[in-house]
């Protein structure tokens, strides 16, 4: 209890360490908000990426894409997986997402994870769907297809940035236009050919595994 017939002085640091103690247990409780929840059923082993980057890919659907339908947010998280596979992007999907090459505040690839706001997902409900969606992507044998075409880039349909006159539209999807190289392009020739119909997790699951093999073969020389 903080007496009012202490100083002025000791009252007011009195107050600020209980604020800051009351802050530190509550960002301690959040630090664990973004965990599974134990009544959510998910086999790990049949994602195929690791824990961290399948809650990597929902922290981005929860914040960059949650007010989306079902098929726009599918359609941000292919972004993510279509830009691991290509080598001007990191091969983590944790890195793609938290990529930030300017390395100054609201500059990252993907907005959110460096506006200066909690990474916390507060609404347990949303956070939930957007794991759930993250699954649903990473399965082994999904067969979720790639609704934007193979796209690397996309902005709202509202706006049209400058870098977008250099691209292709690769797709539409709700309230967003995607972008891929051009056909012909160095960068299109050295990618691997995408088909539509083709469910793009297969091809993903196939590169995440010489990802690996590669991985373990530097480390054993």
């Amino acid at each position: 209890m903080i007496s009012k017939t202490e100083p002025l002085a000791v009252r007011v640091l009195k107050t600020y360490v209980v604020a800051l103690v009351a802050a530190l247990v509550l960002h301690s409780a959040q630090l664990h908000a973004a965990d599974i929840p134990d009544d959510l059923m998910i086999d790990l082993d049949s994602l195929t990426v690791s824990e961290e980057e399948f809650i990597c890919l929902a922290l981005n659907d929860y914040f960059e894409a949650r007010g989306e339908s079902l098929a726009g947010r599918l359609a941000v998280a292919k972004v993510v997986i279509n830009r691991a596979m290509d080598k001007r992007y990191p091969t983590n999907v944790c890195d793609v997402i938290k990529q930030n090459k300017a390395r100054v505040m609201h500059r990252c690839q993907f907005s959110w994870y460096c506006d200066g706001r909690p990474d916390t997902p507060y609404n347990r409900v949303s956070w939930v769907r957007s794991l759930k969606l993250s699954a649903a992507v990473l399965q082994k044998d999904s067969s979720i297809s790639d609704p934007t075409g193979g796209a690397l880039w996309y902005h709202a349909s509202f706006v049209h940035p400058t870098w977008a006159d250099n691209l292709q539209v690769s797709g539409v999807v709700g309230a967003h236009i995607f972008y891929r190289d051009h056909e012909g392009s160095r960068y299109a020739r050295a990618a691997i050919k995408h088909d539509p119909m083709v469910p793009a997790l297969h091809r993903f699951a196939e590169w995440v595994e010489s990802r690996e093999a590669r991985q373990t073969a530097i480390a054993s020389r």
